[in-house]
C-alpha cells in the first residue's frame, strides 16, 4: 500500500500517530531506498520492535508502526500483497486482474509483468480514496517528514542495527520525502510519479499518463464497496498479535 494508506490503517491501533509512529508506518518502502530487497525490508517489525522497546516513547511507537506495515510480521502488507482469505494473492492483486491488459498497453511493460503493475493500480486508488476521506492526513505525513530531529536521530539508531550507514539511511529519508510527500494526491500526480517509478524500475522513458491516470480511477473505484471491510478484516487479526508489540 501507499504512505496515506498505511496511516489511515496505523489510525486503527493509535488514534493519534505522533510523528514516529507515522515515519514507522512507511518505513518498510523507505528502507527499500537502501537496497534492501522488498521482502527483507517488510520484515523489520520484529527485529526493530526488540531493540527498539525500551528505548522510549518515541522509539516505540516508531517499532509499531514498521510492525503494522509489513509481511512478517504479518502487517497491512501481508493481506494486501501476499496473501487474503481464500484467494491466491493478497487483496491489491486480486482487485488488480481486470485491469492487467489495460496496465500492460499504458505502460508499455511485458505480460509477465503485467498483473504486479496492475496491484500498484489498486494501490493508488486506495491511496485516493484514503486521501478523499481524510485530506488531513496528508499535512500529517507531510510533518512526520519534515521533523529533522527525529529523522536523524532514528537514522543513528537504525544504521548499527541493518549494518546501514547513518547517512545513508538519512538520504533515504530525504529521498522518500521528495518523491512522495511534496504535492496532495490526485490522479494525475500519482500517474507522473509512476512514471518517475516506471522509469527507473525498468528503464522505460515513457508511459500514457493520460491512461494511466484513467486506470488509477478505475482503481479506486473498484474497492470503493469493500475496501473499509478489508481494513477492518486486516485490523482483527494485526490485533491478534498486536498487544505482544504493545
Amino acid at each position: 500500500m501507499y504512505p496515506l494508506a498505511h496511516l489511515y490503517f496505523m489510525e486503527l491501533f493509535m488514534k493519534k500517530p505522533d510523528h514516529a509512529a507515522i515515519l514507522g508506518s512507511v518505513f518498510p518502502d523507505i528502507a527499500i531506498l537502501s537496497g534492501l530487497d522488498w521482502r527483507t525490508s517488510h520484515s523489520l517489525g520484529d527485529l526493530i520492535w526488540r531493540n527498539f522497546r525500551h528505548s522510549g516513547e518515541e522509539k516505540s511507537h516508531f517499532a509499531l508502526g514498521v510492525v503494522s506495515h509489513g509481511i512478517e510480521p504479518k502487517g497491512l502488507d501481508y493481506y494486501s500483497d501476499v496473501k487474503f482469505g481464500v484467494f491466491e494473492r493478497g487483496y491489491c492483486y486480486e482487485k488488480a486482474r481486470p485491469l492487467v491488459d489495460a496496465v500492460i498497453k499504458a505502460l508499455n511493460v511485458t505480460p509477465e509483468d503485467g498483473w504486479w503493475k496492475a496491484h500498484n493500480f489498486i494501490e493508488m486508488g486506495v491511496e485516493l480514496y484514503v486521501y478523499k476521506q481524510r485530506p488531513e492526513l496528508f499535512a500529517n505525513l507531510r510533518a512526520a517528514f519534515f521533523d529533522e530531529t527525529l529523522m536523524n536521530s532514528l537514522s543513528g539508531d537504525l544504521s548499527p542495527l541493518l549494518n546501514i550507514e547513518e547517512d545513508v539511511l538519512l538520504n533515504c529519508f530525504e529521498r522518500f520525502r521528495r518523491f512522495a510527500v511534496t504535492e496532495p494526491v490526485d490522479a494525475e500526480i500519482m500517474a507522473y510519479r509512476y512514471q518517475k517509478q516506471i522509469f527507473f524500475r525498468h528503464s522505460i522513458e515513457s508511459i500514457n499518463v493520460s491512461q494511466t491516470s484513467s486506470i488509477i480511477e478505475e482503481g479506486e473505484k473498484a474497492i470503493l464497496h469493500d475496501i473499509e471491510d478489508f481494513f477492518h478484516y486486516v485490523e482483527d487479526r494485526v490485533a491478534s498479535v498486536w498487544p505482544v508489540f504493545s
